[in-house]
């Protein structure tokens, strides 16, 4: 797998922006909020994002009273998160840095650690999910999301109709993502467990996050703010419930230390 660098994330932000304005962005990010919500410790105490991007998903906890650093090797990320931090009026609460989330080493520990798809970019899952482990502080909660390899099988033959890509897809351990022109790597959840146990995790609960949407055909529907509501409702309804959680588009692993 190629290495990726942070200009791939600066020319890919305007469509990242795109996605996270649509139906299926505002699911991922509102669905993982109701999920970590139930794990969180009362605020104040103090987050880490981790290949944080524009902030969206930190800036939300940062509203609810809780501190925050976010770091991005992706300079107009950061820029952009900055923006939109004062714009939600937070910039007293959290702070951007510039940086590889993947060799970041910590003076001090968090309560909170929040790693959203970064580590199917690295090469080294262990390595990064062994740093954060000494990052947390005794009892903290880490939030691991990453994307499901089985959902695109699925949804290219059920929602695509492209039988020929959905048996393609079965057996690559990488797929090419358009957005910022680099491949990731695939893992079941299975795998994911299994690395989470040997860096000294402890998983408290293992979601899903899009279990529905994405093998839904008619995206204009999903525009439609009463439908959406109604499918923001029931995606946050089957999160944790088997086996939805286990063909989301996304695995969401709360874990603690």
């Amino acid at each position: 797998m190629e290495k990726v660098s942070g200009n791939n994330f600066d020319k890919g932000f305007a469509q990242w922006l795109d996605y996270q304005q649509a139906p299926w962005g505002k699911l991922r990010y509102r669905v993982a909020q109701a999920n970590l919500r139930q794990h969180l410790p009362p605020s104040p105490a103090r987050i880490l994002d981790l290949g944080g991007g524009n902030g969206l998903d930190s800036i939300l906890l940062v509203k609810l009273g809780y501190t925050a650093v976010l770091i991005d090797f992706s300079l107009e990320m950061v820029v952009q998160g900055q923006k939109l931090a004062a714009q939600e009026q937070v910039s007293d609460q959290i702070s951007f840095e510039v940086g590889d989330a993947t060799q970041f080493v910590a003076g001090e520990q968090f309560d909170i650690i929040l790693c959203h798809n970064l580590l199917q970019y690295v090469g080294n899952v262990t390595a990064v999910l062994q740093n954060i482990h000494q990052m947390l502080r005794p009892g903290g909660i880490f939030s691991f999301i990453i994307t499901n390899p089985h959902t695109e099988t699925l949804a290219y033959a059920l929602r695509d109709y492209d039988l020929v890509a959905a048996k393609e897809n079965l057996n690559k351990s990488t797929k090419y993502v358009e957005t910022f022109d680099t491949h990731i790597q695939r893992y079941t959840d299975d795998e994911l467990k299994s690395m989470l146990q040997n860096c000294g995790f402890t998983l408290l609960e293992q979601y899903g996050i899009r279990a529905i949407c994405d093998f839904m055909a008619d995206n204009e529907r999903k525009f439609d703010p009463d439908f959406y509501e109604q499918l923001e409702q029931l995606e946050t309804a089957v999160s944790n419930k088997h086996p939805y959680k286990l063909l989301a588009r996304f695995y969401h692993f709360v874990c603690q230390k």
